[in-house]
């Protein structure tokens, strides 16, 4: 390969991987789902269930950042909280299939403990709205399932 043609491929290659570095460099860590989640519990059990809901559905006090939210599964095993899209509340987990077939819902409810555990799986990001592979953070918490999860495209 000719000099030029060397500069120019790795310019190139530069160029198109600056993107890729910038989104890595905004996606959440898992130290970080790991202690939203751990705030998300302590505002649960410090300000009462209505008010951690809506604190984690409206976002405020960071409960949403970039693409780092909280979830929540009740008892009865549905989506009681969702700080990605409030839309999916009252969805059942075991209708939680990605698109590999991994039940991810049933995933969580089944496997979660109280001092936590990853599920991998995947979802849509709600930054770039497609499907990436991703694994979210999930404790059993006085019968509740709370979960944040990082993608890792």
């Amino acid at each position: 390969m000719k000099p030029f043609t060397k500069l120019l491929a790795l310019h190139l290659a530069l160029l198109f991987s600056l993107p890729l570095v910038v989104v890595a460099g905004e996606r959440a860590t898992m130290p970080e789902a790991q202690e939203l989640v751990a705030r998300a519990i302590s505002l649960y059990d410090e300000g009462g269930e209505e008010k951690a809901f809506a604190t984690f559905e409206n976002g405020t006090d960071g409960f949403i950042d970039h693409d780092l939210y909280i979830f929540v599964f009740g008892p009865e095993r549905t989506i009681v909280a969702h700080g990605g899209d409030a839309a999916l509340v009252g969805t059942p987990a075991a209708t939680l299939v990605d698109v590999d077939g991994v039940p991810f819902g049933n995933l969580f409810m089944d496997t979660a403990t109280e001092t936590g555990r990853w599920v991998d799986y995947k979802w849509r990001d709600p930054v770039t709205d497609e499907v990436y592979p991703k694994s979210s953070w999930v404790v059993l918490h006085k019968g509740h399932v709370f979960g944040a999860g990082v993608y890792k495209p």
